[in-house]
């Protein structure tokens, strides 16, 4: 694994090299927020890691782009540490856009009716929308309608098109629409998200993103993800359900040059995400087990009479619980 570490990412990470990248989003959220109880500066946090990330060296970058995409498990669902986790890999998704050529490429502000990232080089526009899940969650895969709208990406792409011309490149073309998607939660077999993802109005493609990773390992440049849209009619020629089809015919078109070489990196991929999942699974364990050693003595600490009474309590509550809250309502909303 060593040699095969050198030959792609330039040097061999020792494993505390590999965990810090493993933790790195994470860490850097820690150091940044210590209280939560008011909104972070997500703006400015945002922008110091896009500064952070624009000096990271050619070895680190795609190493860390290639287990991104998953929120950690501490977070709360919905939470702002979340929302900022989801944030910062839309910036790493932004730097490798501009590290291929996309120079003008920018993170939207205006959320609430466009794309997560403009991937743009001066007229041409890509509408890129960045996933990220949590390795815990319920379902293998996301829903599809609430991962990929197509509509949406139909609304990001006409915006642009719609737009006055820019003082200094004219008129502003989307040319497409890019998902940067985690492969662990990828869609098995056959789905509607492949569907989506081949339909030639108004074209949308998903990239995973170890092969985000692997397209700046070969220096590929702005180019080849260009080609793809200009050549979409012939990558696929009919829309289709089938995952192994779709990646088949999207992958060879990009790394067909090296498809070797690409072959031989996912297999460093799997020994990446695997370690990261199973780096995942050990934190848990030990947060697990430190707090139930901590809620032991807690309540060995307690006094008997004492201990009797909170029991007596959540008994209480939890057989009595929702007649509890009908009283309440019926004291609060009905007079008397």
């Amino acid at each position: 694994m060593t040699e095969k570490m050198i030959k792609y990412f330039g040097k061999d990470f020792t494993k505390d090299q590999r965990i810090q990248s493993y933790n790195f989003i994470e860490n850097y959220i820690s150091d940044k927020v210590q209280q939560w109880e008011t909104a972070p500066e997500t703006d400015k946090i945002a922008a110091d890691f896009a500064n952070i990330l624009s000096k990271m060296d050619h070895m680190d970058f795609p190493f860390l782009l290639c287990h991104s995409g998953y929120i950690p498990e501490f977070y709360e669902h919905d939470s702002s540490q979340e929302t900022l986790y989801s944030k910062l890999v839309e910036v790493l998704i932004c730097e490798w856009a501009k590290r291929i050529g996309f120079k003008d490429s920018a993170i939207q502000k205006q959320k609430a009716s466009k794309e997560d990232i403009t991937i743009q080089l001066d007229n041409i526009v890509i509408v890129c929308d960045a996933k990220s899940y949590r390795l815990g969650r319920s379902q293998a895969a996301p829903n599809v309608k609430d991962t990929i709208k197509k509509a949406d990406y139909e609304k990001w792409q006409d915006w642009w098109a719609d737009t006055e011309p820019h003082v200094t490149y004219g008129k502003l073309t989307s040319i497409g629409g890019l998902i940067t998607f985690p492969s662990l939660h990828r869609w098995k077999g056959s789905s509607d998200a492949y569907l989506y993802a081949s339909d030639k109005e108004k074209p949308i493609i998903i990239l995973f993103y170890e092969h985000l990773a692997f397209y700046l390992i070969k220096k590929y440049n702005h180019n080849g993800l260009i080609g793809i849209f200009r050549d979409y009619n012939e990558i696929f020629p009919a829309p289709s359900k089938d995952q192994t089809k779709y990646f088949t015919a999207l992958l060879r078109f990009l790394f067909s040059e090296n498809w070797t070489d690409f072959e031989e990196f996912m297999g460093i991929f799997a020994f990446i995400i695997k370690e990261k999942v199973l780096n995942t699974i050990e934190r848990i364990s030990e947060y697990l087990s430190t707090s139930k050693e901590r809620i032991i003595a807690e309540i060995e600490a307690i006094p008997v009479e004492k201990l009797k009474g909170y029991l007596i309590e959540s008994r209480f509550e939890n057989e009595c619980g929702q007649i509890i809250k009908q009283l309440e309502n019926i004291k609060k909303f009905r007079p008397y």
